[in-house]
């Protein structure tokens, strides 16, 4: 969401991580997970400035709980799961937000894409350790500054075309974005919703961009 590299490079190395893991059997530190569910993947958040394994409670998808598995001196935000993907709800995609928001009041963090699955713990370390730099080039990047989540949803009594729709979000955009570093669009979730955004905001302007909302 704040640094599209970042997210671009898990994702792209993903799937040929998992394709040189097929036929591999799991150890036992592996199975091994904090929800007790055995097998279970790792739900990806986000990557912070961690170097150790820390515990957040039970607040992630379905209430899972949310820890860090470290690399060096950052870390991943991870939950273990039992589904194999999760539908772009608005329930999920709200405790998401709400993870990566509990963070960002206490550090920097680099946001994942949502619904970002990752095999086990060993293919997260790997991809990790592939996209160190960037990664720590991102949290220095938002250091300084939080992302906001700007969602436009109409009423039912609503009578917007498309096109209206369009020259609407264009206008939100405009004017939003002249007080944001970076924006970031993400999908719409329900027919009503037509913008869900994320601006990265200095925290010197947080004042002025709430008062342009």
């Amino acid at each position: 969401m704040i640094e599209n590299k970042c997210t671009i490079s898990i994702k792209h190395r993903l799937d040929s991580e998992e394709n040189q893991e097929n036929g591999k059997p799991e150890n036992s530190r592996e199975t091994e997970n904090k929800n007790g569910l055995k097998g279970a993947e790792k739900y990806f958040y986000c990557v912070v400035p961690c170097g150790k394994e820390k515990n957040f409670g039970r607040i992630g998808m379905n209430d899972s709980e949310v820890y860090t598995v470290p690399y060096n001196d950052i870390a991943a935000v991870v939950s273990d799961s039992s589904l194999k993907e999760y539908e772009l709800t608005e329930e999920y995609a709200t405790r998401h937000e709400e993870v990566i928001k509990y963070l960002m009041e206490r550090c920097a963090v680099v946001p994942v894409e949502f619904g970002t699955l990752i095999k086990n713990e060993r293919i997260l370390k790997t991809l990790i350790a592939k996209t160190y730099d960037p990664l720590k080039e991102g949290l220095k990047i938002v250091d300084n500054a939080v992302e906001l989540g700007v969602k436009v949803v109409l009423s039912k009594e609503s009578t917007f075309d498309n096109l209206r729709r369009k020259e609407c979000v264009s206008e939100i955009i405009g004017s939003l974005k002249t007080k944001a570093k970076h924006v970031s669009i993400g999908d719409l979730f329900s027919d009503r919703l037509i913008l869900n955004a994320a601006f990265l905001v200095i925290k010197e302007n947080i004042d002025a961009f709430s008062n342009e909302v």
